[in-house]
């Protein structure tokens, strides 16, 4: 498989670890020193991430596809969009997304999330 394809092929298990709120899986696909910029908020890193996870709410769909993955050496850039629903003191909020993500090739030839951003179409009310 081509660093293209690798990379494009990530986005199956990333959703469904997000879905199935398996943090470890999840976090399996990062470097150990990734970075999370949701919108609104300061990023996450390093020890933060797991506690920042498992405070996420519900998401009850995540669709998302990359437009664009541009590879240089052992980094990558992939940008996209997507819709997901989130489960908030019992009701249904749907949102539409853009992401910016950026990879780093480890040395077993993995690529893995290095800095995962992503902003909502519409500003938060």
């Amino acid at each position: 498989m081509d660093d293209v394809a690798a990379i494009r092929a990530t986005i199956g298990p990333w959703t469904k670890a997000c879905l199935d709120r398996n943090w470890d899986a999840l976090l399996q696909m990062c470097t150990d020193d990734v970075v999370f910029a949701p919108p609104g908020e300061p990023k996450v890193s390093g020890t933060r991430v797991r506690q920042w996870l498992e405070a996420f709410p519900v998401i009850k769909v995540f669709e998302a596809t990359f437009d664009k993955v541009d590879v240089s050496g052992d980094l990558a850039t992939a940008v996209g969009a997507g819709r997901w629903t989130f489960a908030i003191d019992g009701r249904d909020h749907s949102a539409t997304f853009k992401f910016a993500d950026v990879y780093r090739k480890d040395r077993d030839g993995k690529w893995q999330y290095a800095h995962v951003i992503w902003n909502t179409d519409v500003p938060h009310a």
